[in-house]
């Protein structure tokens, strides 16, 4: 009876639970309403009489006006010899200013009147930007249209354009990043190809005013204009406010064919660049990719996402996560729209992890070649992009943006939607044939920016290695150096032994050297005084104090090491960089003078002086020219390459107010001029020979 009674109880139990689920919770009785249907915006469509293509998605929210206009042009269709041509025309028509007004009134122009304007150059195009109240249009188009009909291409701005990308040139290699990406477009592309350019000094010297209003007319014309505009007005409006500014331009753009992409043949499988001061190694890998096709691009867009480009990706866990070797890995199946793009992926790591990623990376290559990922990563992959398909379209700009593209590039209406509707068809078997048919790591090369004798193992476990130089080419001389020949390198020796010998032998004993300066600077539109307290411990340590506006910034040099720190920030030396800084010291001359070859050059007459031109230079392309006064056997002018933030070029450097101090003569004055603008002027206070020198000052600080 009693275990009936307690079957009873259970039974009776289960049907109350039974019951209870049952029951309608009052979460089930909420009814929502359907989303609404996501509709594109129209977008209103005109054109002037003289070919500008206007395009419109009217706005009501805020009384702003946002402009683009693309150009077909751009920087692949710079000559070789002429790299950053598009980039200097569209900044010259930015800031050249107009026949009416100078560059710095149009400046004022805008910002009286809360406009804002931009021209860029891109790969494949320009792009002009426009932002303004409604209110300010027909003032905005007025200043826009002057600049494009009338530009002045004012000859100061353009050498204020080169004087800071001299500077940038001069810079180019302090971070390690764009190194990386630069030097493997290179291997991937080409040395000279127009889809791997470097900016160089000879680049500069090669592009004139009249180079910049040729390409100007090429590519900026009225024809060659779509127009994208968002905001609260009608095209109607647009049209007319376009016509009655641009109606009398009637300039035709004259567009050469797009390049083709002429990838090298490499009898290499690593390219190797050697920075010293790395801790880390930069890494890329890949071989030449391919246009994109749309048939085939929703299924790259899945793999990319599912191998290298999401935070679940392949690569990100394998690296990444399970090894615990970098902090950042991606790249992928990269495709263009006009040429191929790069198959390539990339990482950084401690040195000596470096070949250990590399190896890691090729081998989950090699595995999603081979097996087919899982249901779970693909309906992860096709869901991200279903997701995030609407932020494409949060905005009227980006909506416009997307559409401006799309015609720009020729592609059907309805491109995007279309996409997403193949990224949802895309397959398991899909992204293994994707894998299959675009990854070849037998032809994948691999590029390594970092510290060789701190890696891993050895290059040569990858393959065969080509040491790549990504030392910055120095600026060219104005006027042409003979080749040396053995007359002229006998003549030289002989000069510099006699005269310098004579009246410098005292570095030859020199042990330290303190001097005290005060320096008055023009550097990048700026101009600054400061002072200067320079210490040398013979023959490999330096101490360099600035005082400037209250800070003092002090340089360390201490043997192969050498480090800057300027407001918190610390910036560490090469030693290819402490070498070059060492170059045509006196000091290093007397005691290291197997490394110099002296070439003599000629003889000159400058403000009545007679004097012996002395061109000395190494084997790593550093160089120098003394000029030696005949009768005294003083250098007082110095030319070499100078690359100090906005002092790139060829300078000069003129002594005077000789002074002897301990037997050895020094300039007490200086002035150092890039072409016809003095950039240092320089007054010693005292010099100190062989004082006695406190070594802690040379103490550099070890990063742990």
């Amino acid at each position: 009876m009693k275990k009936l009674l307690i079957l009873t109880i259970l039974a009776l139990l289960l049907l109350s639970n039974i019951g209870f689920a049952a029951k309608v919770k009052p979460i089930d009785q909420f009814k929502y309403p359907n989303l609404h249907e996501f509709k594109l915006p129209e977008i209103e469509k005109a054109q002037t009489e003289n070919g500008i293509k206007l395009r419109l998605i009217k706005t009501e929210k805020l009384p702003v006006i946002n402009m683009t206009v693309f150009l077909k042009g751009g920087d692949v269709y710079d000559p070789s010899a002429k790299v950053g041509l598009a980039g200097f025309t569209a900044q010259l028509l930015r800031i050249g200013g107009t026949k009416e007004l100078k560059g710095d009134d149009v400046d004022q122009f805008l910002d009286s009147n809360g406009i804002s304007i931009g021209i860029n150059s891109q790969n494949d195009f320009y792009t002009i930007s426009l932002d303004c109240l409604d209110e300010n249009l027909d003032q905005a188009v007025s200043i826009l249209s002057k600049l494009l009909i009338e530009p002045a291409f004012d000859d100061e701005k353009l050498e204020e354009l080169k004087t800071q990308a001299a500077s940038g040139i001069s810079r180019r290699n302090d971070e390690p990043l764009p190194i990386s990406h630069r030097e493997f477009d290179k291997l991937i592309y080409g040395e000279n190809s127009p889809f791997a350019p470097v900016l160089e000094y000879e680049h500069l010297d090669n592009i004139a005013k009249q180079d910049i209003i040729d390409n100007y007319k090429k590519y900026f014309a009225p024809g060659n204009m779509l127009v994208g505009v968002t905001g609260p007005i009608g095209i109607d409006k647009i049209k007319s406010i376009f016509e009655k500014y641009f109606a009398n331009w009637n300039q035709t753009s004259d567009i050469p064919p797009y390049p083709q992409v002429q990838a090298p043949t490499l009898d290499f499988k690593v390219g190797f660049a050697e920075k010293s001061t790395l801790t880390q190694s930069y890494l890329a890998l890949g071989h030449l990719g391919v246009k994109e096709n749309f048939d085939q691009q929703a299924k790259i867009m899945v793999f990319n996402s599912i191998f290298s480009q999401s935070w679940d990706a392949r690569l990100f866990n394998r690296v990444r996560t399970k090894m615990g070797l970098t902090y950042d890995i991606g790249g992928g199946i990269q495709t263009e729209r006009l040429f191929p793009g790069k198959t390539y992926f990339y990482t950084f790591t401690k040195s000596q992890s470096t070949i250990a990623a590399i190896k890691a990376m090729f081998d989950e290559i090699n595995i999603i070649r081979d097996k087919k990922v899982t249901e779970k990563e693909l309906n992860d992959a096709k869901d991200a992009f279903v997701n995030s398909y609407i932020f494409k379209y949060s905005s009227p700009e980006r909506i416009l943006y997307q559409e401006m593209t799309r015609e720009f590039y020729g592609l059907m209406e309805g491109y995007s939607e279309k996409m997403l509707e193949n990224i949802k068809k895309v397959t398991i078997d899909d992204v293994l044939e994707v894998a299959q048919k675009y990854l070849h790591p037998d032809q994948m090369v691999i590029f390594i920016l970092g510290k060789e004798q701190d890696l891993d193992g050895k290059l040569e476990d990858l393959g065969k290695v080509k040491k790549i130089d990504i030392s910055i080419k120095p600026p060219a001389l104005k006027e042409k150096i003979p080749e040396a020949t053995p007359e002229t390198l006998a003549k030289g020796s002989k000069v510099f032994v006699e005269l310098v010998g004579k009246k410098y032998s005292g570095y030859k004993t020199i042990k330290s050297l303190e001097i005290l300066s005060d320096m008055k600077m023009s550097m990048m539109g700026q101009n600054m005084e400061m002072g200067s307290k320079a210490i040398s411990l013979y023959p490999d340590k330096a101490f360099v104090e600035i005082s400037v506006m209250g800070m003092k910034i002090p340089t360390i040099i201490n043997g192969k090491k050498g480090v800057s720190k300027v407001m918190g920030q610390e910036k560490v030396f090469s030693e290819e960089q402490i070498a070059k800084q060492k170059f045509a010291d006196l000091y290093d001359i007397f005691h290291y003078g197997d490394k110099y070859k002296i070439q003599y050059l000629w003889e000159k007459e400058i403000d009545g002086k007679q004097y012996h031109v002395l061109y000395l230079f190494d084997n790593q392309k550093n160089w120098v020219k003394f000029f030696v006064n005949k009768e005294t056997g003083l250098i007082e002018i110095e030319e070499k390459v100078a690359d100090a933030p906005g002092m790139s070029g060829v300078s000069r450097t003129v002594n005077s107010d000789f002074k002897v101090v301990e037997g050895i003569p020094f300039a007490f004055k200086s002035e150092t001029s890039i072409g016809d603008k003095k950039v240092i002027d320089l007054t010693v206070k005292e010099v100190k020979v062989n004082p006695p020198v406190d070594v802690s000052i040379f103490t550099i600080e070890e990063k742990k």
